[in-house]
């Protein structure tokens, strides 16, 4: 009896910390290999479409992507996409990359759009930890 009971109480221990409240707006999914939590800014033709936290994914030569707090990732949050059909996206996402001597970048323009929605924005100057361009501000802080 006493057994049931220390089992019990260690049940209901575990179920607590399981059903505690989460911080409002704190991502608890895991993320793939070599992505990190950090913070960002991404406004297209004055909509801001990620402000705060925000995974993120650096590259050789300075390149990176970042993905709004509610993205899913394919293999952690549904099934290893086989291709660019099985792929899914739940929030903005957007990569900064080095082309032909300039900094360029693109997004999508929906939520869903696992593709640029927009076609690259252009070239884009560095300021400070952002990238802008003529329509577009891209910000990443690695804290």
């Amino acid at each position: 009896m006493r057994r049931l009971g220390a089992l019990g109480l260690a049940l209901a221990a575990t179920l607590a910390v399981l059903a505690a409240p989460v911080a409002a707006g704190t991502p608890q999914h895991r993320l793939p290999a070599g992505t990190r939590w950090g913070r960002c800014l991404l406004v297209v033709d004055g909509q801001t479409r990620i402000s705060g936290k925000c995974s993120y994914r650096i590259y050789k030569g300075g390149a990176f992507h970042i993905d709004g707090p509610h993205q899913v990732f394919d293999g952690i949050d549904y099934p290893k996409a086989r291709g660019m059909a099985d792929r899914m996206s739940t929030d903005y996402w957007a990569d900064v990359f080095p082309e032909d001597g300039h900094w360029t970048g693109y997004g999508n323009s929906g939520i869903r759009d696992v593709h640029a929605g927009e076609g690259e924005w252009g070239t884009l100057r560095r300021d400070g930890a952002c990238f802008v361009g003529k329509a577009v501000r891209v910000c990443l802080w690695r804290s």
